[in-house]
């Protein structure tokens, strides 16, 4: 967590392709066990279509997440380097007016 209990954005999405993959691994070793224990090809068909599409869905909601955290990442950086100007600026007046005294 960083100042004011807000998350970091890299490790949240971290965190959800970590419990993604936790997801995919189990629905594996079930459909595994499905297909080890299918009767017909046409069995065993339908199984690989169902991880496929499963698969498929979890890529789609991982890639938005990533997505979605890169750009947080990028408001953030341009919100601390406006941060960091307008300290720079702030400095540079107290310099002159220092000086000027």
């Amino acid at each position: 967590m960083h100042a004011g209990g807000a998350e970091d954005p890299l490790e949240a999405a971290a965190q959800r392709l970590d419990q993604a993959l936790a997801r995919v691994e189990g629905l594996t070793h079930k459909l595994r066990a499905r297909a080890d224990s299918a009767q017909t090809a046409e069995e065993a068909a339908e199984i690989a279509r169902e991880v496929t599409h499963s698969t498929a869905d979890d890529r789609a909601r991982l890639a938005a997440a990533l997505d979605a955290s890169r750009a947080r990442e990028m408001e953030l950086q341009s919100a601390a380097q406006d941060a960091s100007d307008a300290l720079d600026r702030a400095i540079e007046e107290l310099r002159q007016v220092f000086e000027a005294e």
